[in-house]
């Protein structure tokens, strides 16, 4: 239906004025179009139709004739009126050049013209087509019935009504009906319970209960609880605090310079040795860990098990950067005084945030760096035991070598060192 208002035709417009004595006489207007020849001569052309004005360019005017001449065609909407011929009498006159199309019609104030009907559309609440709406917050813009019953606009956003099951969990940002499946762990129930990977290689959704796979070394201790939380594997059996082999068994914690592995107590084998020159203003060493590529790693978590004997200042600043060189807002720092003592795990969170893609994730980074007050312990040995994530997609236990470690050929303190030893000295 249309909501705007066809313009009065220029022709017609013409007559009101004659009518009103608001036009030029006839004399007067013959001597600005085409006329015909004299005795054989030739006339002179017609004059340009008139372009109109419409939401596509308007009625064109038919060209008006000289003496004797015949005026221009109408042609269509948004063209120009065809040239008046030539006046009789004469060879004639060459024709006049067509009007100018219409510079559009004009709606009222909080109105848009639509094409293709010339319609006026009010584009808050677009335009209703069945069970759903054309020309919402635009013109040509139809909202989707992905997953829904029936979608209006509202403030010119689309507004789908969702079918059982169906949720529309980004509706300011896409048009895309009602996307998330609410028996999806990634909207386990609603938009907002996006089932925990922490611990755990995936997770299901059953009746909005999120069911998570744990991974090795990691254990579901609370999902018998009702209602059982949403934190996916939040045990890890392997903690420096709570070394344990299960839920139901016994934990202890460890000596300071032993690490938990396989629910025992031992000593490291096989670490990573970062041996950085601190010195104050000496600024910062980067080494990394490096992934593959494409890992599915969004919702999880990295731990980096560390040690600094003797440390005195600095800190160690731990984030992660992708392939496409994009660094993550996540910034974990720990003075390096407080991993001087014991061994200590340090866990990063990986989420998508900012332009940092967390399943393309390239590496964590390791910063040693002069910063704070000194003194500074020259050099400062940072050992590495282990860096894995949480779905264990990543698990280095530097048993042998430093694996994918590596070091920075940008962020660099001059002399500083990546090596590889069997154990603590």
């Amino acid at each position: 239906m249309s909501s705007g208002l066809r313009r009065v035709s220029a022709t017609a417009g013409l007559l009101l004025l004659v009518g009103s004595g608001c036009a030029k006489d006839l004399d007067a207007l013959s001597t600005e179009f085409g006329k015909g020849g004299a005795n054989g001569s030739a006339g002179k052309g017609g004059s340009s139709g008139k372009g109109g004005s419409s939401a596509s360019g308007g009625t064109g005017e038919a060209g008006l004739s000289g003496e004797g001449g015949e005026g221009g065609e109408f042609v269509e909407p948004g063209t120009g009126g065809k040239g008046g011929t030539g006046g009789k009498g004469g060879t004639g006159g060459k024709g006049g050049t067509g009007g100018k199309g219409g510079a559009g019609e004009s709606c009222m104030t909080g109105l848009s013209a639509c094409l293709p009907m010339n319609e006026c559309i009010d584009l808050d609440v677009g335009t209703p087509d069945g069970d759903g709406v054309d020309n919402c917050g635009q013109c040509g813009v139809t909202c989707s019935l992905a997953n829904a019953k029936s979608a209006t606009c509202d403030s010119g956003e689309c507004a789908p009504s969702c079918k059982t099951g169906f949720d529309d969990c980004n509706a300011s940002t896409a048009n895309d009906g009602c996307e998330a499946d609410l028996a999806s762990p990634l909207s386990c129930g609603s938009c907002a319970n996006r089932c925990s990977l922490v611990g755990a290689t995936s997770s299901e959704c059953a009746a909005i209960h999120c069911t998570p796979t744990c991974s090795d070394r990691y254990a579901d201790c609370n999902g018998s609880s009702s209602p059982a939380p949403n934190d996916g594997c939040e045990v890890y059996l392997d903690s420096l605090d709570q070394c344990t082999t299960s839920c139901n068994g016994t934990a202890v914690a460890c000596d300071p310079l032993k690490v938990c592995n396989a629910g025992s107590c031992v000593v490291p084998a096989g670490v990573a040795v970062l041996t950085t020159p601190l010195a104050e203003g000496a600024g910062k060493m980067r080494y990394a860990e490096v992934f593959p590529e494409k890992l599915p790693l969004d919702g999880a978590s990295v731990t980096v098990r560390v040690y600094a004997p003797g440390a005195t200042g600095g800190t160690l600043e731990l984030f992660l950067s992708d392939y496409g060189s994009h660094f993550s807002p996540t910034l974990i720092v720990t003075n390096l005084k407080d991993i001087s003592q014991k061994w200590v795990d340090i866990t990063v969170p990986i989420a998508m945030l900012g332009s940092f893609n967390a399943n393309n994730a390239k590496q964590i980074n390791l910063d040693v760096n002069a910063s704070g007050v000194g003194p500074f312990l020259n050099p400062t040995v940072v050992y590495v035991d282990r860096i894995h994530t949480s779905n264990l997609l990543i698990n280095d236990n530097f048993d042998a070598s430093v694996g994918t470690m590596i070091t920075s050929q940008f962020t660099v303190i001059a002399g500083s060192t990546l090596t590889w030893a069997a154990s603590v000295p």
